[in-house]
C-alpha cells in the first residue's frame, strides 16, 4: 500500500477506536498516528527507498513540529501530561530505544522485523517510556498499516522471527483496491475530526 493510504488508514482507525474526549487527546491522536502510520516502511529496500525515507522522516518532523505549535499555541496540554507522567531520562531513554529499532529495523528485508508484532510490541514500550498516554495511538496506526500490508501479494511477517507470513494477494500497491481504500478512510477521517473537533468545541465553550 502507499503512504498516503497508511496514514489514512491508520488515522480514521485510530479516531474510530481511541474516541478523542479533549483537545489534548485529538492533538497527540493525530500527532503519533502520523509517525506510527509509516514508521514500519523504514525497512524498504528498493531503488526509491532513499525517497521513502525521506518522505517518512519528513512526516515525523512535521508530526513533531504540529505538536510543540499546538503545545505552544493552545497549551494543550501534552507537556503538563509529560511532568505528570515521565520525565527527562524516561525521555531520552525512550527515543534511544526507538532510533535502536529503527536502525535495525531499517536493515531488515521489507516486510519483516518492522511488520511484525514483535516491533509494534517493542515501539509501543519505548513510546511509554516516553510518553504513556500516547500507546494506544502507536498501537492502532502500526497495526493497521500491518493488516493493510497483508492485503498485497508480497508476505508479511508479523510473527517474526519465526518464518512464514501473510500475503493474501488481493491487490496492488498502487492498484484500485489501494485507491479506493484510500479514499474511504479519508473520507471517514474527515468526518470524524468534523464530529470531534465540534463534539470538543461544544464541551470547551459549554
Amino acid at each position: 500500500m502507499t503512504g498516503k493510504t497508511h496514514v489514512s488508514v491508520a488515522m480514521a482507525s485510530t479516531l474510530l477506536l481511541t474516541q478523542p474526549q479533549s483537545i489534548k487527546e485529538l492533538v497527540l491522536c493525530l500527532g503519533v498516528t502520523s509517525v506510527g502510520a509509516v514508521i514500519s516502511d523504514i525497512d524498504v529496500s528498493t531503488s526509491e527507498s532513499h525517497e521513502a525515507i525521506d518522505k517518512i522522516l519528513g512526516i515525523i518532523l512535521i508530526a513533531a513540529i504540529a505538536l510543540g505549535f499546538a503545545e505552544y499555541k493552545w497549551h494543550v496540554g501534552i507537556i503538563e501530561s509529560f511532568k505528570n507522567n515521565s520525565n527527562i531520562i524516561r525521555l531520552v531513554a525512550g527515543i534511544a530505544v526507538v532510533l535502536g529499532i529503527c536502525i535495525f529495523g531499517k536493515n531488515q528485508p521489507h516486510r519483516s522485523f518492522m511488520h511484525s508484532a514483535l516491533a509494534v510490541a517493542l515501539l509501543s514500550v519505548a513510546t511509554y517510556t516516553i510518553l504513556p498516554d500516547a500507546v494506544p495511538y502507536m498501537i492502532i496506526s502500526m497495526s493497521s498499516h500491518i493488516l493493510i500490508d497483508t492485503f498485497n501479494k508480497k508476505k508479511v511477517h508479523i510473527f517474526y522471527p519465526l518464518p512464514g507470513g501473510v500475503g493474501l494477494n488481493l491487490c496492488h500497491a498502487e492498484g484500485f483496491v489501494n485507491n479506493t481504500i484510500f479514499k474511504v478512510a479519508s473520507l471517514l477521517t474527515i468526518v470524524n475530526l468534523i464530529y470531534f473537533t465540534g463534539k470538543i468545541g461544544i464541551r470547551f465553550l459549554g
